[in-house]
């Protein structure tokens, strides 16, 4: 795709600015490095220079990366370059486009900007975070306030690219952008076939991959065990990949029964195992796509999903897939329990829709390049 649009519009040589300071941690980190991968081994065309707040890719003959390790110490002094000394940053560079990883532009950069949005908090309606919690308020600093630099870099944004249809909608309503403006480029998924066993499955046996932020919603699996156990139901267990379930909720559950069990972090071999042998369950509110969802489903695993547009979006017409409200732990254990049961049983169905064939991040380099500042016509 890339040397079709050079040799179409003579588009090669040009210096692009990746500004992703931001990234620091899980998914945000991981765009940067798939990005920067794809980079690497698909463009040496063009300039790259990748601003970032730590180490974290190489530079090579034609990617060059600056530290601006002060910038990320502090919220305060992110805003000051966001906001005022970044534009005159930028502009020393003299890119050709500036492409952003990290949901907001550089305000005052008059130059052709292309945003890549991939935080929803600002634009999901199901939760309002409080400033008055303490568990609450980096989340309400991301929903209300870096929410509208977002929205203010949307409107200034010369194309905004983002992952899913829902979040195109919800970024033109909230924005009152033209959806024309907004192009959804679905994340890569590999193709998990080779993985797929069916045969392994236990009815009784639950997984939730996910990290500990507080809209991944653990709590309300938690209750659903405690439901379950009330009833007399005490031969399950469910598997979170955290460290201990005290530090994803101050909800205390007493796991005499050992439901829950905690393996921290595990590799992606051993996910993919689990989406086998076990039932899994996203309670998750807030997502922009949600990679476990496309995955289990490549694997035909049963999935007890959120009532959620994001989960819709990836598990359309998908047979194995129950959905319960995230915040009636109830309707997620009477799911549990027709699993446990065996009343639920899994249907063999077309698995490869959620796999997008690796090219998401040559449709994002064509965006870049044709929003370039040299004419293409």
């Amino acid at each position: 795709m890339l040397k079709s649009l050079i040799k179409r519009y003579g588009v090669n040589n040009l210096r692009i600015v990746v500004n992703d300071i931001a990234a620091s941690k899980t998914g945000a980190l991981s765009i940067l490095i798939d990005f920067y991968h794809y980079i690497l081994e698909y463009d040496t065309e063009n300039e790259w220079i990748f601003l970032l707040g730590d180490s974290y890719v190489e530079e090579t003959a034609h990617i060059k990366v600056r530290i601006l390790s002060n910038i990320k110490k502090s919220w305060i002094n992110r805003l000051k370059f966001d906001l005022f000394s970044g534009a005159a940053y930028i502009k020393k560079l003299q890119p050709d486009v500036v492409f952003s990883l990290q949901n907001t532009l550089t305000c005052g950069y008059k130059g052709k900007q292309v945003l890549y949005v991939h935080q929803p908090l600002g634009f999901q309606t199901v939760k309002k975070f409080s400033f008055f919690k303490k568990r609450e308020r980096e989340y309400a600093v991301y929903q209300y306030g870096i929410g509208r630099l977002i929205n203010h870099s949307i409107r200034k944004a010369d194309k905004v690219i983002v992952q899913t249809e829902w979040m195109k909608e919800a970024v033109a309503k909230k924005t009152r952008v033209s959806s024309e403006k907004i192009i959804k480029i679905l994340p890569d998924t590999e193709n998990l076939s080779q993985y797929k066993h069916t045969d392994l499955h236990q009815s009784n046996q639950f997984f939730f991959p996910s990290g500990i932020m507080i809209y991944k919603n653990h709590e309300c699996i938690m209750r659903a065990c405690e439901i379950l156990n009330q009833k007399g139901m005490v031969d399950f267990n469910v598997l979170f990949t955290v460290d201990s379930t005290n530090s994803v909720t101050s909800y205390h559950y007493h796991n005499k029964y050992e439901n829950i069990l905690c393996s921290g972090r595990l590799t992606k071999e051993e996910v993919l195992n689990h989406y086998n042998k076990r039932v899994l369950i996203f309670p998750s509110y807030i997502e922009t796509f949600g990679y476990p969802l496309a995955e289990a489903r490549q694997l035909d695993a049963m999935i007890f999903a959120s009532d959620c547009p994001f989960c819709h979006e990836v598990l359309e017409d998908y047979r194995n897939a129950y959905y319960f409200d995230p915040f009636q732990p109830k309707e997620l254990a009477d799911l549990m329990e027709k699993s446990i049961m065996g009343i639920l049983k899994i249907e063999p169905s077309d698995s490869s829709k959620s796999a997008t064939g690796g090219n998401s991040w040559a449709k994002v380099l064509q965006v870049i390049l044709e929003n370039s500042k040299v004419s293409i016509k």
